[in-house]
Parts: C-alpha cells; structure tokens; sequence
C-alpha cells in the first residue's frame, strides 16, 4: 500500500470520527461529582430522551460544546502523522483510535480539568485485548509483554507523583499515562522513555507562555493530560522516524 494512500485514510478516518466528538466532550466535561449536563447551556432546551441522548443535539438545535471542525483538524493531523510514521502495520487501527479518544480526552480537560473514568478505564481494560490478538496474528508476543510492562511502568511512575503533596497532578494522569504506557510499550522501550520525558518538555513553554500572558498564576492548576497526548504522538514520531 503506498504512503500516501496510508496517510489519507488515516487522516480521512480520524477526521470523520472527530466530527463526532464535541456532544460528547459537552456532556462529560462537568465538575467532578456532577451529574451530566440534562440539558442545553445556551437556552436550557431539553436534550433528546433515550440513553443515547448524551451523543445527540439538544432539540433546540443549539451547537453543544467545541466546534466539530476543531476536533476534526485536531483528530484528523493526529491520524495522518500516525499513519505516515507506522505505515500499514497491523497496529495502526489501535493508535488511530487512541488518537481520536485522545481528542476527546484533552478537550475535555482544558474545560474541566478531567480525564472521564467512563472513557479511560474502557480504553485502558480493552488496550491489551487487542494487542493480544495483534500479537496473535503476527507472533509478536514479545512486544504485547513489553507493551504491558510499559504500561504498568508509565501507570506507577505517574501514580507516584500524584501522591507528593501538591504535586498537580491527579490519578486521571496516571490512568491515561498508563493507556499511552501500553501502546508505546508495543513500538520499544525508547518510545516509553520518551513518553515520560516529552509531557515536560511540552508542558513547561505552555506554561511559561500562560504565565507571561496572566492567565493563570504560580499556584494554578494547569491540567496535565494533553501535554501527555501531544508527548505520546511526539514519541512515536521520534521512535518511527
């Protein structure tokens, strides 16, 4: 299969499925402990009845949440650089959604300061499912084994810094550092160094950057996860080049 076919479908699909994320970003991005939004946050309309009405538009017909063309461009460059640095290899389905969940998941915390349980632990539960049986068709148990340990590695190293006093950061840090631990386990252990090193390297000018701006002060809490998505894509980059 030639690049360019990879990158495109891969940058189509992404895309596609981004479109799709912001009613769900709306409804999970509340305070911890409250309920889900029941209803619109423009004009207070109802949302449609059903358990899938967290997934539709208000009747009112009011946009929920982020705009579908941020999330879109965000999905759809993150799926295109995947696609060119791992090619048609059979993990490229896992990281193309990890990339699409990791959309939702820092969409969500810049507005709340949360990583969603009701997203991270499926992902996390499913993550070594389906490497079990990627390693299954192509015999390469030996990366799943390392994927594992990457995981539990990246999972308690994170755990360790939530439980320093003030450090900032929180166990949804380490529940998502332990889903991209997996996936980065799977490519080498340069690409786990990697995916605790970068978050840093990321989040230090961002900060600076907001600092200089007043926008947050030296005790803000500044959430942690999407400087830990843009370090995992940098890593694979890095790894796959």
């Amino acid at each position: 299969m030639s690049a360019w076919v990879v990158v495109g479908s891969a940058a189509l699909g992404c895309a596609a499925a981004g479109a799709l994320l912001p009613p769900v970003a709306y409804r999970l991005a509340v305070p911890y402990g409250a309920p889900a939004r029941p209803d619109c946050a423009r004009c207070g309309g109802p949302l449609p009845p059903g358990a899938a009405g967290w997934l539709r538009r208000p009747a009112c017909g009011h946009r929920t949440g982020v705009p579908r063309w941020s999330t879109a461009v965000l999905a759809g460059l993150a799926g295109g650089l995947l696609g060119a640095a791992l090619g048609p290899v059979a993990v490229l389905p896992l990281f193309l959604a990890l990339a699409v969940l990791g959309v939702l998941l820092a969409v969500v915390d810049v507005a709340c300061h949360r990583l969603p349980d009701q997203v991270v632990l499926p992902a996390l539960a499913a993550a070594p499912t389906l490497f079990a049986v990627v390693a299954l068709v192509t015999g390469r148990w030996d990366d799943w084994l390392r994927a594992l340990l990457g995981g539990l590695l990246v999972g308690l190293l994170l755990t360790g810094l939530v439980l320093l006093p003030r450090a900032g950061f929180g166990f949804g840090d380490a529940k998502v550092g332990a889903l991209l631990g997996f996936h980065l386990g799977w490519l080498g252990w340069d690409a786990v160094v990697l995916c605790l090193v970068l978050p840093w390297v990321v989040n230090v000018p961002v900060l600076l950057v907001l600092l200089g701006a007043r926008r947050i002060g030296w005790r803000s809490s500044v959430p942690f996860g999407p400087a830990l998505l843009v370090g995992a894509l940098l890593a694979v980059l890095a790894v796959a080049a």
